[in-house]
């Protein structure tokens, strides 16, 4: 009994050590399906460079540079290329081995991002209550609020200014959050900077299951 015993304790502590994966086994791991530009021998040597203290950037497939900014013990931060970023960042799960939020934006003509949960496999989760039930863009309308001091019809047109809806996401490398901006492409700079004083930016926190509003510290106190 007590072998037997012995025997399942070791088990547990192998298969823990076996799921506890570190972000560069992450990175190197991650399927080609996801950047098909980026081998894992391509992977492997920018994160090799950034280790080594060198510039983390190698030629990637489309013949264009692919870059490692980024590299902690949970989070990593990439330009894969002039036109798309990455971040990638381990999440505490309430069932069980940590999972992969994995952050993609488009940078043209302004930012617009996709969002993912994978497993430590690589197994793409359920997005379906990630965000309580909502897609990212859907937060859209929670990014625009009307200043006490504006009228409606003002608040109404420059709401109508922003068009096409496109929702950009910041992970943190120090914290599970999750940062939206709602961003503001085909306008002028005049009218950008008309369209920013309704514009506020909205930060949710990653509970271990999904992504929820933080609230305000005199709030929660309540």
């Amino acid at each position: 009994m007590i072998r037997r015993f012995i025997i399942t304790v070791l088990a547990v502590v192998v298969g823990l050590g076996a799921n506890a994966k570190s972000m560069e086994e992450l990175w190197k791991s991650l399927p080609d399906r996801l950047i098909p530009y980026l081998d894992q021998s391509q992977r492997a040597h920018m994160t090799n460079y950034f280790k080594m203290g060198a510039k983390g950037e190698v030629e990637n497939s489309l013949a264009g540079k692919s870059r490692l900014d980024t590299l902690t013990a949970s989070y990593m931060r990439l330009t894969l290329n002039e036109s798309v970023g990455m971040q990638l960042k381990k999440l505490p799960s309430s069932r069980g081995d940590s999972l992969i939020c994995l952050v993609t934006t488009w940078k043209g003509p302004a930012e617009d991002s996709s969002v993912k949960i994978f497993s430590q496999e690589w197994v793409e989760q359920d997005m379906t209550q990630v965000f309580g039930g909502k897609a990212l863009a859907d937060f859209a309308s929670e990014l625009v609020s009307k200043p006490d001091t504006m009228g409606h019809q003002q608040f109404s047109d420059l709401q109508a200014m922003i068009d096409p809806v496109m929702v950009s996401a910041t992970l943190f490398a120090d914290s599970n959050q999750l940062k939206l901006n709602l961003s503001t492409p085909l306008l002028s700079a005049d009218d950008k900077k008309k369209v920013q004083t309704i514009i506020h930016t909205l930060t949710l926190v990653w509970t271990g299951e999904s992504f929820k509003e933080a609230r305000p510290e005199n709030e929660s106190a309540r």
